[in-house]
C-alpha cells in the first residue's frame, strides 16, 4: 500500500510540474513575441527618415570626428 501511495504522490508531482512547464513555455513564447515586436519597432524608429531629419536639424553645429 505504501508503494502505491508513493506512486500516486510522484504522479501528482509530475502532473504539477508538467502544468508549470506548460505555463512557463507560454510565458516564454509571449515574452519572445513582445521582444521581437519591440525590436522591429526600434528598427523602424531608428531608420525613420522623419526621425533622422529631425535629429539632424536639432544639432546646433555639425559634429566633428576625432582621428587617432
Amino acid at each position: 500500500m505504501a508503494n502505491f501511495l508513493t506512486f500516486l504522490s510522484s504522479q501528482k508531482r509530475l502532473l504539477q510540474q508538467q502544468q508549470e512547464l506548460k505555463q512557463l513555455r507560454k510565458q516564454v513564447d509571449s515574452l519572445t513575441q513582445q521582444n521581437d515586436s519591440m525590436r522591429q519597432g526600434m528598427r523602424r524608429c531608428i531608420s525613420c527618415d522623419y526621425r533622422t531629419k529631425n535629429k539632424n536639424t536639432q544639432l546646433p553645429y555639425p559634429t566633428e570626428t576625432v582621428d587617432g
